[in-house]
């Protein structure tokens, strides 16, 4: 076992680095404390208890650690097996809280940036955009047309229940947002580990300039662009939701447990059973003007997992859990304006404050523009 100075608890000195980390997002945080705390119980283990006694051996043999769980992940038979993906995360989040203590001056020097530290774990999976999820133009179109034609069965005589087609209309103004726009799912969702993130409001949308004012990844109040293949959607879904208040989310929950909670809280128990037990939920909560949330990040991650399965979409195969995420939807925005309008209009479409996120993101694309001009060039050798 390693010995262990007199020195800073390193459970005190996680909170200390959380403290300092509050005008970070809540989820990153909340990772951050559960893989560095998890880290720390490893630490203990090993005879470790004091920030300044983490050393280079230390992280060597978390990553040794690590990679026995990188093992255990590729085997059918064991369980607490993790990806190789998932264990350079972990190393990361670790790594990102020794910085801060050599920042502080609790360490000298990070040890788990040494190499001899990282030895026992694998090679660090591909980052580059290239390997991520763009949704391609035919995805795009196989999707949204879907959605419609569904929102159409539901519109055609004999019209379909309120509750039915409202939720159709819903999810396709919604598929279109996130299809179209470029923004990200937390810009317009709400999300329950983040109080600042309510969801997109209907007084946020301005259909006549074709914008919504969305809060952005770094809490600022930006003007996310909404092209007509978005407001159309979104017109249509107020049209027929006639929300009482603009106040109101533009992509409410229509989950039933969760519209019974909101109800009886609004109207109280016995009056939510009376009201509902002959009619829907979400037509009581309209009728009482009972404002529901807004649907999740999570929410919308299961809505496109259903959509995916349902939708010959091409190039998906459906193994593995694979479905179209809501950010490869933002990647393949940019990617479309990038490769078909320019650098500058994927840039402002998506929000990058520096450019070079933008070439960094969709580099891909001049990597092979320059291939099929040099196979040219080598052509005429």
């Amino acid at each position: 076992m390693e010995s262990s100075k007199r020195g800073t608890p390193l459970e005190d000195a996680l909170a200390e680095c959380l403290a300092s980390k509050r005008g970070t997002s809540p989820n990153y945080r909340t990772n951050f404390e559960r893989v560095v705390g998890s880290w720390i119980e490893f630490c203990e283990q090993t005879g470790v208890t004091e920030l300044e006694s983490v050393s280079k051996q230390t992280m060597s043999k978390y990553a040794g650690h690590l990679a026995r769980r990188i093992e255990a992940g590729n085997s059918d038979t064991v369980e607490g097996g993790i990806s190789a993906t998932t264990a350079w995360t972990y190393y990361d989040y670790v790594s990102a809280f020794l910085s801060w203590a050599v920042t502080w001056d609790y360490l000298p020097e990070n040890p788990a940036d040494k190499a001899a530290a990282r030895e026992s774990l694998p090679d660090r999976p591909s980052s580059g955009e290239y390997d991520r999820q763009y949704w391609q133009p035919e995805q795009r179109k196989a999707v949204v047309d879907w959605v419609h034609n569904r929102v159409e069965s539901a519109d055609r005589a004999p019209i379909a229940p309120t509750p039915i087609l409202h939720k159709r209309l819903r999810d396709r103004a919604l598929v279109a947002t996130i299809a179209y726009s470029g923004v990200r799912g937390g810009e317009v969702l709400r999300d329950p580990n983040d109080p600042r993130r309510t969801g997109l409001q209907w007084a946020d949308v301005d259909f006549d300039e074709g914008i919504a004012w969305i809060r952005g990844k770094n809490q600022d109040r930006e003007a996310a662009q909404f092209p007509d293949q978005v407001v159309g959607p979104l017109e249509r879904w107020r049209d027929a939701y006639e929300p009482p208040s603009e106040e109101w989310p533009v992509f409410p929950s229509m989950h039933v447990p969760t519209l019974s909670r909101r109800i009886a809280t609004e109207l109280g128990d016995e009056e939510r059973d009376r009201r509902t037990a002959d009619r829907h939920y979400w037509t009581v909560a309209l009728e009482a003007g009972v404002q529901p949330p807004s649907i999740t990040t999570e929410g919308a991650r299961s809505l496109m997992k259903r959509l995916s399965a349902v939708v010959d979409v091409p190039g998906l195969d459906g193994e593995d859990g694979e479905y179209l995420t809501l950010h490869g939807a933002r990647r393949g925005v940019g990617e479309f304006l990038y490769r078909n309008v320019g650098h500058e209009q994927a840039q402002r479409t998506l929000r990058h404050a520096d450019p070079q996120t933008t070439s960094q993101m969709y580099s891909h694309i001049d990597a092979g523009e320059l291939a099929e001009d040099n196979t040219k060039v080598f052509d005429s050798e």
